[in-house]
């Protein structure tokens, strides 16, 4: 067990002038000291001070085996007998003041300032020696006990693995602390320690063997049920604070009202004049602004590492902290990954232009835009969706209702409407309402709520709000197409309809048609953040008039997709070829049933709703080894790159690069997969109209929004392409800003960490 903390600082010069020498206790040996204090010397020939720094009850033991002229003698014999040495000591005492002197009394001894300074560098010197912050790994982010999200985090444990370091630290500590401490209350078991070593010293200080009791009471998540019994006497120690929020409950907790609450780090700037041993702000100026660094924590509905999907969070669980690159497996989707439900409603559906994007099904104002839209009015019109409303009309129409409310969407009037005239046949008379029951109306059976499409509920939600007045009366929910996240979540929404306490029992909940899309997945869908890429190469290139010209017409476009005239996209989801043409899907689809494009489909929408309808299956459900291929866990799960290969059509690569997540199109970890990405690349941009490059666009794009990442090593095919400028405008624009803001980028070496 060492009992000495060496580290060497300087005091006004740019040499390592001074080496200070903690001595924590314990029995002193003048013969270990020596070889220590040479075997420092030999790495820092420049040193002419020795500052001695102990707590102040071992200043007799050291005077007795140190202060004295043979000892000195001896010490400075042994490093080099031509060598000036001056010899400071520093006791440190219980209320954390010293006592400062030099051996000899031939020169001055140092400064409170400078041995306040001292003591700073040698938590500085522990905070950077033993990785105080520790950072994530670009694929992962962490979530804080707090619930914040960030990308950094500070962890005391790393701290105190020394025992001369925990009581220097402790040391450090005692200025802050209550004169008769008789009890520690921690956030973390981690910081045991450096509690333990504290009441050790505090003891021995005082000369007083009783117990000073240590408890953790789990940080955030145990400071609601933990049941504190403090008084004046009464120390909290929080190990690290980068937001005030543990601090501010722990005030506000009214059996801690005379406790001292103390900080060992604090990161963010301290308004509240806490206790604190390490401030960032100050150690930050004092030594190395680039490390000292606040660093942000987010809400989770507000962090930028969640909106932009780069990668995923991981919960930290208390005071354990294992941070190590996370482990990726990657999938390669198959033919069979299309269930049987996708199929048939591709084949029953898809030459309806009933499949969009980009449209809210109302009025074109709702923000952000939704990503999938299906257009109930024309699906109503197919007579095998006629002939299933008969059907689940005649075996769940409750017989007993008078009243019928259909939602605002596109469709649920025509649904509610097409209801009336099956039911009518059933020789029951039912009235239409929109949105609402009129207050002149009363219904006495029962209500029968219809929805054209079903995306978050919100809307049948409301209504079933408002409905809660009618509670003793049967309500059914009909809806015509649902798109549902999960089947979890789905069938909470149908529970959360359903319940009821009423005479009747539950409500009933019936669906015609459903399909498993990733609604609100997407932080930011691709679309926005193609528009914000439009804008950056408008500005970049506003000299130029044709390809203003090309830039104009595509952000028109976006931009007007989600307008009540437009009504969303279908034909014109994705960016055309390098020579200008639309992406279209050739013949045999292999998620669709055979038979279902024989001929070359034009209708873009429709094949990436199939896409992204298969890769939420592959996100959601598990396989027979239980496994869900692209499911979120600690484990990355990533589509294979050769997926790219398998499916080199453009419309399907297309679709893939905009409903993928990026965590699962990030490569840029692994050499393997990285490089198939590049060669593909590289062939596409040497050959950029062959029928295998159609896709080339949609791979810039992605590349350009960080959406697709790989090594700058293996995209090696931009400064010798063939994209022309006049015959492949768009394209030519992607690969030069490929080229000039990402390729062109140098990482700026981070600051070197003085002494």
């Amino acid at each position: 067990m060492k009992s000495s903390y060496f580290y060497k600082t300087d005091i006004g010069s740019n040499k390592l002038n001074v080496m200070v020498c903690f001595y924590a206790g314990g029995a002193f040996n003048f013969e270990a000291f020596c070889d220590d204090v040479v075997s420092q010397f030999k790495s820092s020939i420049f040193t002419r001070d020795i500052v001695f720094v102990t707590p102040s009850y071992n200043k007799n033991d050291i005077a007795e085996q140190l202060l004295n002229n043979g000892a000195q003698s001896t010490l400075k014999d042994r490093i080099n007998s031509f060598q000036e040495i001056n010899f400071h000591t520093c006791f440190i005492n219980r209320n954390g003041d010293f006592d400062i002197s030099i051996f000899g009394g031939a020169k001055p001894p140092l400064s409170n300032t400078d041995v306040v300074r001292l003591l700073e560098f040698g938590m500085y010197h522990i905070i950077t020696n033993r990785n105080l912050i520790i950072e994530a790994h670009s694929n992962i982010h962490f979530i804080k006990p707090s619930g914040k999200h960030t990308n950094k985090f500070i962890d005391v444990k790393n701290l105190l693995e020394s025992s001369a370091e925990i009581t220097f630290i402790a040391v450090n500590l005692l200025k802050l602390t209550p004169v008769n401490v008789n009890k520690i209350y921690v956030d973390t078991s981690g910081i045991f320690p450096l509690a333990y070593e504290l009441s050790n010293l505090i003891k021995t200080f005082e000369k007083n063997e009783e117990l000073i009791s240590i408890d953790s009471f789990g940080s955030y998540g145990g400071i609601e049920e933990y049941e504190f019994s403090s008084d004046a006497n009464t120390l909290v120690l929080i190990s690290a604070s980068t937001s005030n929020n543990l601090f501010e409950e722990l005030k506000r907790n009214s059996s801690l009202e005379q406790a001292s609450v103390v900080s060992v780090i604090m990161t963010q700037v301290n308004d509240d004049e806490q206790k604190v041993l390490v401030e960032f702000e100050q150690y930050k100026d004092k030594f190395c602004k680039n490390y000292f660094r606040h660093f942000e924590s987010y809400e989770e509905n507000e962090c930028p590492m969640c909106l932009k999907e780069h990668s995923i969070p991981i919960a930290l669980d208390k005071s354990r902290f294992v941070f190590e690159a996370p482990r990726t497996e990657s999938y390669l989707p198959l033919a069979v990954d299309s269930d049987n439900n996708l199929r048939k409603l591709i084949n029953q559906y898809k030459d309806l232009d009933a499949f969009k994007c980009l449209y809210d099904g109302v009025d074109g104002t709702k923000t952000p835009t939704p990503e999938y839209f299906i257009d109930v009015s024309k699906v109503i019109e197919q007579d095998k969706f006629k002939e299933k409303v008969k059907n689940n009309i005649h075996r769940f129409f409750p017989l007993n209702t008078d009243c019928l409310i259909h939602c605002k969407d596109e469709g649920a009037k025509e649904l509610a409407e097409l209801i009336k005239i099956n039911v009518s046949k059933l020789n029951l008379e039912v009235d239409i309402y929109d949105g609402e029951i009129p207050d002149a109306v009363t219904p006495n059976k029962g209500i029968v709520v219809v929805a054209g499409s079903l995306e978050s509920g919100k809307s049948l939600l409301n209504i079933s709000r408002a409905l809660r007045k009618y509670n003793e009366l049967p309500i059914t929910y009909i809806v015509g197409f649902a798109k549902y996240n999960s089947e979890p979540e789905f069938k909470k929404l149908q529970m959360d309809l359903k319940f009821s306490e009423g005479a009747c029992g539950f409500h009933q909940f019936h669906v015609i048609e459903k399909i498993l899309l990733p609604i609100n997945e997407h932080k930011e869908n691709s679309w926005e953040k193609e528009l914000e890429l439009l804008k950056r190469l408008k500005n970049k290139h506003s000299d130029d008039v044709e390809l203003l010209s090309e830039l104009d017409v595509r952000d028109k476009l976006l931009r007007g997709a989600s307008s009540i005239d437009n009504q969303g996209l279908g034909e014109k989801l994705f960016l055309k070829s390098p020579k200008n043409e639309p992406l279209v899907l050739g013949p045999t689809f292999a998620f669709w049933n055979k038979g279902d494009n024989d001929d070359y489909f034009n209708h873009q929408s429709t094949v990436y709703f199939t896409i992204s309808s298969v890769l939420q299956r592959l996100r959601t459900v598990a396989k027979n080894n239980g496994i869900v291929p692209l499911g979120a866990g600690y484990i990355i799960r990533q589509l294979d790159p050769l997926l790219f290969d398998r499916f080199n059509e453009g419309i399907i690569q297309a679709s893939i690069l905009r409903t993928a997540k990026s965590r699962e199109l990030d490569y840029s970890a692994a050499d393997d997969k990285s490089r198939i990405i590049g060669s593909l690349i590289e062939r596409m941009l040497m050959f950029p109209e062959a029928e295998e490059s159609r896709g080339l666009p949609e791979i810039l794009l992605a590349l350009c929004t960080k959406k697709l990442q790989v090594k700058k090593d293996h995209l090696t095919g931009f400064d010798s392409h063939k994209v022309d400028k006049n015959n492949h405008p768009m394209t030519w624009m992607l690969v030069e800003y490929v080229s000039q803001f990402l390729l062109s980028q140098t990482n700026e070496s981070e600051q070197t960490i003085p002494l």
